[in-house]
């Protein structure tokens, strides 16, 4: 299980590199939002993630959002280039 760290500065997210960072794009007009993390198994590798908040964007592969900073949610899973699979659960990235 790894933490979910919300930050607020993109360059300090960029720079950090935390495992289970995120940061979090303004929404666009549609309401979708880019849910940048860093991958919680700590190989340091970034993705991005299409996000609505309380809603699943209809196009694309795409994750509706909780809209919490402080305990994210995802749905659903995330299983990221058959590297890392697990959910984004009350704020902890947990492993499938």
């Amino acid at each position: 299980m790894t933490r979910a760290v919300h930050y607020r500065d993109r360059n300090a997210f960029l720079q950090d590199r935390a495992p289970g960072s995120f940061w979090i794009s303004g929404p666009e007009e549609t309401g979708e939002q880019s849910f940048i993390f860093f991958c919680p198994c700590g190989c340091g590798d970034k993705s991005v993630l299409k996000v609505g908040s309380g809603f699943k964007p209809k196009h694309g592969p795409s994750w509706s959002w909780n809209g919490s900073t402080t305990a994210p949610e995802l749905a659903p899973s995330v299983n990221w280039q058959s590297h890392w699979h697990g959910w984004l659960r009350e704020g902890v990235w947990r492993s499938c």
